[in-house]
């Protein structure tokens, strides 16, 4: 008698426990998505370990990916207004020196 493979711990599961229950969500909507098997197999394991739902698990998955490529996007902007920045300065230290050596006091 062959065994079923032992599926391990999965970082979706963890994903999946703060999304709650389907009950606790408002409205949704049903969509129908292809998805690779292994990969279909990968969130129902991660669905049953952390005792939610598959949409739940994909649900979770989506808001965690979507932050993250929010947070990316807002850490390039900062980067980049900081170098603005950081050019600014540069630009006006020889006026902010000259200024200072000006001064009479």
């Amino acid at each position: 008698m062959q065994q079923p493979p032992r599926v391990p711990s999965h970082a979706l599961a963890e994903t999946a426990a703060t999304y709650g229950t389907e009950r606790e969500t408002a409205a949704h909507t049903k969509l129908s998505i292809s998805l690779p098997r292994d990969l279909v197999e990968e969130i129902r394991a991660a669905a049953a370990e952390s005792g939610s739902t598959v949409s739940g698990v994909i649900a979770a998955a989506l808001r965690r990916s979507i932050a993250t490529s929010e947070q990316e996007r807002l850490d390039r902007a900062l980067a980049l207004d900081a170098e603005d920045n950081a050019s600014w300065a540069n630009d006006a230290l020889t006026l902010t020196a000259r200024a200072w050596a000006d001064l009479e006091w």
